[in-house]
């Protein structure tokens, strides 16, 4: 009969992937729920299931007005594109919710005929007895008036959209956000060409980033090999310290996403769910509080000094010469992420082919920039590039990428370097909210993450590489909703 100490490894990893498997379901589920909310057409979804999850109509997501916004920007800077052309590349609306289909026609109205798009809006299908219905119904009948009205105007040789009352056009701004804008006055044209630059400038950004990323990428493997870069990662030679460093991991995942449902749970009771800054504030209390449960390798034994030491919480060679290899860690983190979109690219191609398109990949927080106030982009910006970078990388480049290295062949350093880097990884990506098809994308940055850790030894260049990614991320979906 096996002594139990030597069970405590596989049931870490058995309770760790059943965590993961547990938060990937909770995701899930609230995406199915958001798929049902948006989908009011063909009743897919029993009404009184709908019912149990609505609460008001979400409004349309930033990818769908990025379409839109790219689609007009297009046809301005190349009015030689046939109509029909340019509307191909807008067809995730056609075939989206009823809103992104209301959306859709507006598009089509402004680029074909507003006649037309009153036509299209009209074959909008919304099923009465679905969530939502009547709001729906409601949105439908004003985009229908609002484009019936730009064609009455175009047929009188008119330019303006006097006869388009300022009530309606902000009831179908509130939902479809730069459509409504389309209905107005000046058609948003100068906002979808200042969308376009951003999206230039975006694309310079990560080529750019890419480019210097793979020249640093090779010359780290270029010193590896000829052995002139020496990594300062020591696994943990004790190993029960190595196995009490999953235990503490299990349990900052566990206390992780319990405190965070907890924190959903207290807004909803409080009545603050509608909150932005009370989500953040929430967000970043449960994230800081989950790092408690460090306390516990003191009660198996290991001192918090040696526990600092062994996840790397410590300066190493100082904070500003390991920030500088923070900056390093970034930009040699993208070309790996790159290759991880390229992966996400094929399986979600693969995956529309056997069930059908999937729901873009988005994160909650860049969905709240749409129509945040200064405080809670302020806050957000806290969350997403300061809090979250430093608990994160506690617990899964120093928690759980410590204790692989230190369990798994830690003789063989390529190997278990491989290991830990892939596992950990692994599991970072899956418990975020992008979906599992993502994982190949978060899961590349993540390694990038881990060659940092095992070249530095300290935590310091992979928070700084964290929190520059998450802040560029957020300066760029908050210049593009500019």
């Amino acid at each position: 009969m096996p002594h139990p100490s030597r069970l405590r490894l596989p049931l870490i990893w058995f309770a760790v992937l059943l965590v993961a498997a547990v938060a990937v379901s909770l995701q899930r589920k609230r995406t199915d729920e958001s798929a049902a909310l948006a989908s009011d057409e063909g009743g897919l979804v029993e009404p009184r299931a709908l019912d149990e999850v609505a609460v008001q109509l979400e409004p349309i997501s930033i990818q769908s007005e990025l379409v839109g916004k790219l689609t007009i920007a297009v046809q301005a800077f190349a009015p030689d594109f046939s109509p029909s052309d340019l509307l191909s590349n807008a067809a995730p609306l056609k075939a989206g919710s009823a809103v992104d289909q209301l959306a859709y026609s507006v598009l089509v109205g402004s680029i074909e005929s507003w006649e037309q798009g009153a036509i299209a809006a009209h074959a909008v299908v919304i099923d009465p007895e679905g969530a939502h219905a009547a709001a729906l119904l409601t949105l439908r009948d004003d985009v229908v008036a609002a484009l019936e009205i730009r064609a009455a105007s175009v047929a009188d040789g008119a330019t303006d959209t006097a006869s388009v009352s300022d009530e309606t056009l902000e009831r179908i701004e509130a939902k479809l956000g730069y459509y409504g804008r389309l209905l107005g006055p000046d058609a948003a044209a100068g906002e979808a060409a200042s969308t376009l630059v951003v999206m230039i400038a975006v694309g310079g950004w990560y080529i750019t980033v890419f480019l210097i990323g793979s020249v640093v990428l090779l010359a780290i493997a270029i010193m590896a090999i000829s052995g002139k870069l020496r990594p300062r990662f020591e696994p943990v030679s004790d190993t029960h310290a190595g196995i009490v460093l999953g235990e503490v991991f299990l349990l900052w995942i566990v206390a992780f996403l319990g405190l965070s449902v907890c924190a959903e749970l207290a807004l909803a009771t409080v009545g603050g769910s509608d909150s932005v800054a009370m989500h953040l504030g929430m967000s970043m209390i449960a994230m800081l509080a989950s790092l408690f449960t460090l306390v516990f390798a003191s009660v198996r034994g290991v001192s918090p000094r040696q526990l600092r030491t062994m996840i790397g919480l410590h300066r190493g060679e100082g904070l500003i010469k390991e920030a500088l290899f923070g900056i390093g860690c970034y930009l040699s983190a993208v070309p790996i992420l790159a290759l991880g979109l390229l992966v996400f690219v094929a399986l979600n191609f693969v995956s529309e082919q056997l069930i059908g398109e999937s729901p873009a990949p988005s994160h909650p927080a860049v969905e709240m920039l749409g129509s945040a106030s200064a405080i809670e982009i302020m806050l957000l910006f806290m969350l997403a590039s300061v809090v979250a970078p430093f608990v994160e990388e506690i617990a899964f480049r120093g928690l759980l990428y410590g204790h692989l290295r230190a369990v798994v062949a830690p003789r063989m350093r390529f190997i278990s370097l491989l290991v830990a880097a892939i596992g950990s990884s692994f599991i970072f990506a899956v418990i975020h909210p992008q979906g599992v098809l993502f994982v190949p994308a978060l899961g590349g940055l993540a390694v990038g993450f881990c060659i940092f850790r095992e070249l530095r030894g300290s935590l310091v260049a992979p928070m700084v590489a964290h929190a520059v990614n998450n802040a560029v991320t957020l300066a760029i979906g908050l210049t593009l909703l500019g």
